[in-house]
């Protein structure tokens, strides 16, 4: 796995990347990725519990936002540090890392879907997406050498902080129902910003996992020519 590239253009890195290059370099001795990762799965835990409890009081996305911040520190450091320390798993870390992901995205977007916040199908799309462009994630690491981060310079940070500017936004003002928006959908049902940019997101995300797909095959045919 130490010969995979890692692609990571996410819009938020400029800002990102100083910042876990200061917070890394202070954490004590005694801190191992491990830790991290776990405190990472923590968070998630602590978002799902907020977006469930939101049913009861919409005050309860405060806990979920802070899940999220945890969430990020703890999946964004893991790696950093065993990198700064020269203590790298290759195989191994690749396995936690993306095993975690894989369930803490899962529990947020289900959690999500429970909440006052989206409806549940229109998570579960959010979630479909994300499957489909961590499976193809995966896919290209083994064909192509490759591991996309992100798509189209969005990626799980990305995600992040959408759910969390989302959370601050209904603090703030509630459950916005964008239905007027929205006239020509059948059903009366609510329409949430959650629900508008998730679907918005799914929408672009499966058109470019297409054409990143249509790209990847037309190279792999002369890269991987068939046999004579």
């Amino acid at each position: 796995m130490s010969a995979v590239q890692r692609i990571n253009d996410s819009v938020l890195g400029p800002l990102e990347r100083p910042a876990l290059a200061w917070l890394v370099r202070r954490l004590p001795p005694k801190v191992v990725p491990d830790h991290l990762t776990a405190f990472g799965v923590f968070g998630a835990l602590l978002t799902a519990t907020g977006f469930v409890l939101s049913c009861r009081s919409l005050t309860w996305l405060w806990l979920a936002s802070l899940g999220l911040i945890i969430n990020w520190l703890g999946d964004s450091l893991d790696g950093n540090l065993a990198r700064l320390r020269h203590i790298e798993r290759p195989r191994y870390g690749f396995f936690i890392d993306h095993t975690t992901d894989l369930f803490c995205q899962s529990l947020t977007f289900i959690a999500l879907g429970i909440s006052p916040l989206a409806h549940f199908g229109m998570a579960c799309l959010g979630l479909i997406t994300f499957l489909m462009a961590f499976v193809y994630t995966l896919i290209a690491a083994q064909t192509r050498a490759t591991m996309r981060i992100t798509y189209f310079y969005f990626g799980p940070t990305e995600i992040r902080t959408l759910l969390l500017l989302g959370n601050l936004l209904t603090l703030a003002f509630g459950v916005v129902d964008l239905r007027r928006w929205f006239a020509a959908l059948p059903g009366r049902g609510w329409v949430s910003i959650h629900d508008a940019f998730i679907a918005l997101l799914a929408a672009s995300g499966v058109v470019v996992i297409a054409l990143l797909a249509w790209r990847d095959a037309r190279a792999l045919n002369v890269e991987d020519p068939p046999r004579r």
